[in-house]
């Protein structure tokens, strides 16, 4: 499967060594019974069956030793035909293959080689940055792995040249941006199943490969951001896409998020070359869905968005949302700035004490959502400042 350069490079299993050579093999006219698998999809075929029926596809894959709760069958479906003797004469006999998916995926950590690259870096030339003020990346629902990843992969590449000219741009323009915040919304990979009815037949990348091409876009970004400043803060939360799912619901704990494993992952790969990076520190949850930190003297709450499970269109969801935690006196409802993900489109409301950013996405899109509603959201990522004496300011999607 090919889904352009940039995204074929970041899913080698290491990077920047030779493939292994394949064996080539002459193949052969028959269907030979057995489960062929090829990265985040397979075929199974059977052995030959009596009669046109299709055969009841848990009981193949159960044959196969391939456990029917994990593995699937999805079209296309063939079948091959032909009569052959028996003692009541000729009997039709077909063989059946088919498409298989997994339903779910095991997350790897697959750490190793990123930690011994990390130890070969040498510093760079001492930054400079000065000011009381903080420049913030928000990276929002890249929903690596689902169909269209490629173009997402371009996107996010992009985006991380585009940080670093907004912050030499706002530097030119002498703004004192002495700190940089990187908020991780969440949805940082598509997950491979209970999200949606298409979703297992539309992935392009399986669990593993989704967690592995998010870790590396982002370690990549932190290397080049973290550069530019003294002091790199990355912050982040877990999202619905992120979750452990059985039968479409999420069933062990709120932490257990790959959103956050990927998160963890770069943090401890970071964290082998501390006089490099010993500048980045990383601020997540241990169990649960909110996020708070201080900013340039303002308190900023950061959560994906899908706990807000009010009616309504998401402004109504979140600030009715807001206001319980307000009332409930919760840390997230004493955020003067309030960002979220998961709604895929930007927008920017005063809610008096409250500054509310809802930040784009750097996904694909959604089919369903063009068809059924006849629009689609740009994509970008959210950039804005924070200043002693502002909120939010250099605002600007790049």
């Amino acid at each position: 499967m090919n889904l352009g350069d940039e995204i074929d490079a970041l899913l080698e299993p290491v990077e920047g060594q030779e493939k292994p050579i394949q064996p080539s093999r002459t193949p052969k006219a028959e269907w030979r019974p057995g489960v062929e698998w090829s990265g985040s999809e397979g075929v199974v075929t059977t052995k030959p069956i009596e009669g046109m029926q299709q055969p009841e596809w848990k009981a193949v894959l159960s044959v196969f030793e391939l456990d029917p709760d994990e593995y699937q069958v999805v079209e296309p479906v063939l079948f091959n035909a032909w009569h052959g003797p028996s003692a009541d004469g000729p009997v039709l006999y077909r063989q059946w293959k088919a498409k298989i998916v997994r339903r779910r995926h095991q997350t790897y950590a697959d750490v190793t080689e990123l930690i011994d690259e990390i130890r070969r870096h040498k510093p760079t030339a001492k930054r400079t940055p000065t000011g009381d003020g903080a420049f913030v990346v928000v990276l929002a629902d890249w929903q690596i792995g689902k169909d269209g990843s490629g173009g997402t992969v371009r996107r996010v590449l992009a985006a991380i040249d585009a940080v670093e000219h907004r912050v030499k741009e706002l530097r030119r323009l002498k703004r004192p941006l002495g700190r940089l915040f990187v908020l991780w919304t969440g949805d940082s990979v598509e997950g491979c199943v209970g999200h949606y009815e298409m979703q297992t037949f539309l992935v392009e990348l399986d669990r593993r490969s989704q967690v592995k091409v998010t870790r590396r876009l982002l370690r990549d970004a932190l290397i080049r951001w973290s550069r530019l400043f003294d002091e790199v803060v990355v912050v982040a939360v877990g999202g619905n896409h992120g979750e452990n799912r059985r039968e479409s619901k999420a069933f062990t704990t709120f932490g257990d998020n790959d959103d956050l494993a990927v998160v963890e992952q770069v943090a401890e790969v970071l964290a082998g070359n501390p006089e490099v990076y010993g500048h980045v520190k990383f601020v997540f949850p241990p169990d649960h869905l909110t996020m708070t930190v201080e900013v340039s003297g303002w308190i900023l709450g950061l959560t994906h968005g899908h706990i807000a499970r009010e009616s309504g269109a998401a402004e109504a969801k979140l600030s009715r949302w807001y206001e319980r935690q307000a009332g409930g006196k919760q840390p997230i409802g004493q955020a003067d700035i309030l960002v979220t993900g998961h709604y895929h489109h930007l927008r920017v409301a005063d809610w008096g004490a409250c500054t509310w950013l809802q930040a784009p996405a750097l996904d694909s899109g959604s089919e369903w959502w063009r068809l059924s509603r006849g629009s689609d959201a740009a994509t970008g990522v959210l950039t804005f400042a924070v200043y002693p004496d502002r909120k939010v300011a250099d605002l600007e999607v790049l």
